[in-house]
This record gives structure tokens, sequence and C-alpha cells, in this order.
């Protein structure tokens, strides 16, 4: 298996590249029903299928360190979000989307946290499903992973 990494990702590569895709409709639905229905995380399924486009994989172990590495962020984005919903009928439109912004960099940083997480791992070349069909499968939604090969080719 080649070991290599592609030119250092960086957060703002990242960050553009999350929000052409998410931009997607059908990607954006697939991210948030994996996100809503089956407690996954979008800020890793984009990631993830960055991996994807680079035909890059992850081990076991590297998509744990990745986890790990998110996971401060993860649980304060799944509290500030289950808030924001509860609070959005009793706030003004101004404070709600504050609140969306708010959100909005808790994102930006679990983005940068994944990025710095990337970078110090040795990437192998993918040689066998894609990381977001993998992804999409782990959490028991294999009928989505569809969606990211659609819009990938």
């Amino acid at each position: 298996m080649t070991q290599y990494n592609p030119l250092p990702l960086t957060f703002e590569r990242l960050w553009q590249f999350s929000l052409q895709h998410y931009g997607v409709r059908e990607i954006k639905e697939a991210c948030l029903v994996l996100q809503n229905r089956h407690k996954g995380k979008v800020n890793l399924v984009l990631l993830l299928k960055w991996l994807d486009e680079h035909e890059l994989s992850l081990s076991e172990q590297q998509w744990e360190q990745l986890d790990n590495a998110i996971e401060r962020t993860e649980t304060l984005l799944q509290q500030f979000r289950d808030y924001r919903r509860k609070a959005k009928p009793h706030l003004p439109d101004t404070l709600y989307r504050e609140s969306l912004q708010f959100e909005l960099q808790l994102e930006r940083q679990q983005q940068s946290d994944l990025v710095h997480c990337i970078n110090h791992l040795a990437l192998s070349s993918r040689t066998s499903q894609p990381m977001t069909h993998l992804y999409c499968q782990k959490l028991g939604a294999p009928h989505l992973s569809a969606i990211f090969y659609k819009i990938e080719n």
C-alpha cells in the first residue's frame, strides 16, 4: 500500500470544498439525514468526501484519531444545535440568525481540528470502497452513499 499525503490540506481548502459540496441540495439533504437520523458528523463526512476525491483512505486507527479530534466540538455542536432548535420559536429573527452564526463558528472550529489531525496522518491510496460509502454503512445508512457517488462522478 502506497503511503502519501496530498498537498497539506488547509482549513480554507476544506472549508471551500465543504461549502461547494454542501451547496448541492442532494448532498446537503444526505448530510442532514446522516446527522439527524443516524448521529453522523457532517464535517467528518465532508472530509471523507474530500479523501474520496483524492482517492485516499483511512485505517480504523486513523478513523478513531479523527473521531477523537472532534469529540469536544461535536458535543458542543450537538448541545448548541438542540438548544437552538428548542429556542427557535421564542427568539427574534436577529437573535436566531446570530445563533446560527455561532453554530457556524463551531463548525469551522471542528473543521480546523479535522485538518490539524489529518495533516499528521500517513494516508493510504484507496484500494476498496470510498470512505463516504464505508461511513454511511457504519451509520446504518448505506442507501445514502449513492448520493455521494452520484455527485462525485
